[in-house]
């Protein structure tokens, strides 16, 4: 009998201890699942908003570019002619900007045509405020500047990206998550090969999510730019008589 009792207490202990490690390795397995959810969270909040922004900046600066044109044409002369023309070149020079995507020979390019354009069309401002400093000239003069200070935002906004740090850790913490769970069957002795599955890949995904808005020039998510190609057909039919767009 006073065997049989040890023994029976032994086996108490022995799946005591089990379920005691199981309760703890379930606690950790949702603790990292749950700080895994909320790094992702993060993740793609950033990513979110960057493309947002980089969105939300096309229509800006093809507003501002519209509004430039228009003010200029209403100056009118040979000045304010010439700067509705430049306009026009300007406005290709920003949709070959983003189309250079990750070539930095064809970007260095496009930024040092696009300065050229600038210098010329504020040489051009420059002389009408001179002439004639009125309210017009003015206004003209402040739609410029919005308009280049812009094109600095988008450059800017496209240069930017979620730090290397953050997609690092969201990956290891990723395969910490993964190990643990895997841990964590193995001691209930119960695994889900299809649900596991489904984890992993909705876990990948979301991580490929943020990846790939993180890259607004080589992704497959990038910001619209119809903005700007619509501007390019209005200019069309707003160049003034005796001007050519290049």
């Amino acid at each position: 009998m006073t065997i049989g009792y040890l023994s029976g207490k032994r086996q108490h202990k022995q799946e005591a201890l089990i379920e005691k490690r199981e309760k703890t390795a379930g606690t950790l397995t949702g603790a990292m699942l749950a700080f895994l959810g909320f790094m992702l969270a993060i993740s793609i909040s950033m990513a979110d908003s960057k493309f947002q922004e980089r969105r939300k900046l096309v229509l800006d600066e093809a507003n501002a570019i519209s509004t430039s044109s228009l003010r200029a044409q209403a100056i009118g002369g040979v000045h304010g002619t010439e700067i509705s023309r430049l306009l026009v070149e300007y406005t290709r020079l920003r949709l070959e900007f983003y189309a250079a995507g990750e070539d930095r020979a064809k970007l260095q390019k496009v930024y040092e045509e696009t300065l050229k354009v600038q210098k010329s069309i504020w040489n051009h401002a420059s002389a009408i405020a001179q002439a004639t400093p009125t309210a017009i000239s003015s206004i003209l003069l402040v739609s410029l500047n919005q308009t280049f200070d812009l094109g600095t935002s988008r450059r800017w906004v496209l240069e930017v990206r979620i730090p290397p740090y953050i997609i690092n850790l969201l990956l290891v913490f990723s395969l910490l998550a993964m190990g643990i769970m895997g841990y964590y069957f193995g001691i209930c002795g119960i695994y889900h090969p299809v649900l596991s599955t489904l984890l992993f890949g909705a876990l990948t995904f979301m991580i490929l999510l943020i990846m790939d808005l993180d890259r607004p020039r080589s992704g497959y998510i990038t910001p619209e730019q119809s903005a700007l190609n619509w501007l390019v057909e209005e200019q069309k039919f707003q160049i003034p008589h005796g001007s050519s767009a290049p």
